[in-house]
């Protein structure tokens, strides 16, 4: 079956979603509002978002709430492309479905290791779909994170968590949501290498790109605030990146000052990172997801009858609710507009209609 005939019908749902989403006067709009109310009101009244808050009294909605909402609404759209798919493609896809286990795994590990009860998180669990890996009734029950750890038995989360059990408590969810991660990439790494080779180029790319990024941005603050050792840094570094080889990661990870890592940084396309020197951990992970909008966008406008048109559509509906969420706190704390932008991915001024 050729590209054309594949792609056609899912490019074209796709295209018709992303006709759905934020335009730049919608964003001022935004950051105009004086309360998450009329925020959520806006979103409700003038956006694809409706849909996020069908059913539901809208006039007393917490920012927690909102962000729930709005992810739930991120998910169904993605759960709309899955049908699509066949194969190695709908494996992809699924995997992306792990991202929103995998956050969930995190809510219960960190709710459960600060000794709360595991019912006051029951109505934010993100994902209980049909494809959900994880019995979240079983997880419910559990008492003690050791009890958590072992009702995932049988998933593919369990190995990558239980070994580090004993660990001091201070470290312990660090541990856990750095292995989680990593399990994240390493599976979309697997599932991308399954494809053919024409049809992974692009995936490879902008997969290459994002665990780049990833690992200049944790070997940075593993260094600086958790003060890991050399070697646990570069056990952690996700594998497949695309600029950031092995050698140049013991390079990072061995530099002995900030100075000298900035001075390797800046021999590759990622500079941009440590530029404004005073500000680099305020802004780093705003700079990292920017990039990858940037990017995802481009690949979204230039893509032919390819996967990449899915992919990137799925990662710019994630950070357009990011920056949602950014804006209603930068409006529930009183920032000005000026401040709320350097807050959010997609830049309005940089960005032409």
């Amino acid at each position: 079956m050729g590209s054309v005939t594949k792609f056609a019908a899912i490019n074209t749902k796709v295209r018709a979603l992303k006709r759905k989403m934020l335009n730049l006067d919608d964003y001022i709009n935004l950051i105009e509002k004086n309360s998450v109310s009329e925020i959520i009101e806006y979103l409700k009244t003038n956006t694809g978002y409706k849909k996020a808050f069908k059913g539901i009294d809208t006039k007393d909605i917490y920012r927690d709430e909102l962000e729930l909402y709005l992810k739930k609404y991120m998910i169904k759209q993605h759960e709309k492309l899955i049908h699509f798919f066949i194969g190695d493609y709908r494996k992809i896809i699924k995997t992306l479905f792990n991202k929103f286990e995998i956050e969930d795994l995190k809510l219960y590990l960190r709710t459960i290791s600060r000794g709360e009860d595991l019912d006051s998180i029951k109505d934010l669990i993100l994902y209980k779909g049909p494809y959900s890996t994880i019995d979240h009734e079983s997880l419910m029950k559990s008492k003690t994170t050791k009890e958590l750890v072992g009702n995932l038995k049988g998933t593919i989360y369990y190995d990558i968590l239980y070994p580090y059990l004993e660990e001091e408590k201070d470290r312990l969810m660090f541990y856990f949501e750095m292995n989680l991660d990593r399990l994240y990439f390493k599976k979309l790494y697997e599932q991308v290498q399954a494809l053919k080779k024409s049809d992974r180029e692009e995936l490879e790319d902008i997969l290459g790109i994002n665990i780049d990024l990833l690992n200049i941005e944790w070997i940075y603050r593993g260094s600086k605030f958790f003060n890991l050792s050399s070697e646990e840094l570069v056990n952690y570094a996700i594998k497949g990146g695309k600029r950031i080889n092995y050698d140049l990661i013991k390079k990072l990870t061995y530099a002995k000052t900030e100075d000298e890592f900035i001075d390797l940084i800046a021999k590759t396309p990622y500079d941009f990172l440590f530029k404004d020197k005073k500000n680099i951990d305020l802004y780093m992970e705003i700079k990292l997801e920017s990039y990858m909008y940037g990017r995802f966008l481009n690949y979204f406008h230039e893509g032919n009858m390819d996967l990449m048109v899915s992919i990137s559509y799925i990662h710019l509906l994630e950070y357009e609710i990011r920056d949602i969420i950014s804006i209603t706190e930068g409006v529930r704390y009183d920032l000005d507009k000026d401040e709320i932008n350097k807050y959010i991915i997609r830049k309005i001024h940089k960005e032409v209609k």
